[in-house]
């Protein structure tokens, strides 16, 4: 057969006489005349629409998937990584309005936390040495000052006046990140070793400790002026909504913790009136 097609192809250009010769009917041999490069160009111009014929059944109709099985796959996996995301920003947006409807609650509704006081105070006031802190009461009468709860004494002014700033910052660390509203990124990032202490930046009630799926434990601190600070990607918490805490007392520990941490740090927000401030502006080195 190769030989055949060579012979044809070197008397592409003439004319020749093809006989076929039928060995069980002799003498009813038919003969065609050819040119060997028409038929090439035949065999060529057929294999070309064959060609275009399957590549359009296979772009109009479903058997084009056949060609597409890794590319397929690939956009199947994209989208789910995406739905994932979706899935967890829905949670976390769901999280974040829980947090701000229990701040305003507490804000609006000026909850009493003052039974919230920790082993320090609970030493100092007990029925013992109640006057050991104020010695200048020492010799008030007994009936009035049981009228006075201590603890509220101390601590009403917790959410009054002044905020105690500038201050420390809450954690030892590097700062690697600023404020940066325009992207979203309402806070600073302090890099830090882990479960490193964070401390509060300023006397204040905690209105929040929960966790989120982006931002690990989340504990937010209501202080006076109208300033809230937010400490995110904690390894743990140290204190619950409700507590008093003062300026320097831990309240957590850092940690590589929620899908949107990228190491060990600290992530700090300050707002002021329900608007994000740069927390650089607020604290001191």
């Amino acid at each position: 057969m190769i030989k055949f097609l060579r012979k044809l192809y070197e008397q592409r250009l003439k004319d020749i006489t093809v006989i076929l010769l039928d060995d069980s009917k002799p003498g009813e041999d038919n003969s065609f005349e050819i040119r060997p490069n028409r038929l090439f160009s035949l065999f060529v111009i057929s294999c070309i629409l064959l060609s275009i014929i399957v590549v359009g059944l296979f772009m109009i109709t479903p058997l084009g998937s056949l060609l597409y099985t890794k590319e397929d796959a690939q956009m199947r996996a994209d989208i789910e990584a995406i739905t994932d995301r979706v899935l967890s920003l829905q949670d976390s947006l769901l999280v974040r309005d829980q947090q701000l409807a229990e701040m305003k609650n507490i804000i609006r509704l000026s909850l009493d936390t003052t039974l919230t006081t920790d082993q320090r105070f609970r030493e100092v006031f007990n029925s013992g040495n109640a006057y050991a802190a104020f010695p200048e009461y020492a010799d008030a009468q007994i009936n009035t000052a049981s009228r006075v709860n201590p603890s509220g004494i101390v601590f009403s002014n917790t959410l009054s006046g002044i905020s105690d700033f500038p201050s420390n910052y809450p954690v030892d660390g590097t700062f690697t990140r600023g404020y940066d509203p325009d992207t979203f990124h309402f806070g600073i990032d302090i890099a830090t070793a882990e479960n490193a202490p964070i401390t509060s930046i300023a006397d204040g009630t905690v209105v929040n400790a929960s966790w989120t799926i982006n931002d690990g434990y989340v504990l937010t601190i209501q202080h006076a002026a109208g300033i809230i600070s937010v400490y995110k990607h904690c390894s743990s918490i140290a204190k619950k909504s409700g507590d008093v805490v003062l300026k320097g007392d831990i309240v957590g520990t850092t940690g590589n913790v929620g899908t949107s941490s990228t190491g060990p740090h600290l992530h700090l927000e300050i707002w002021k009136d329900g608007i994000p401030q740069d927390p650089a502006l607020y604290l001191i080195q």
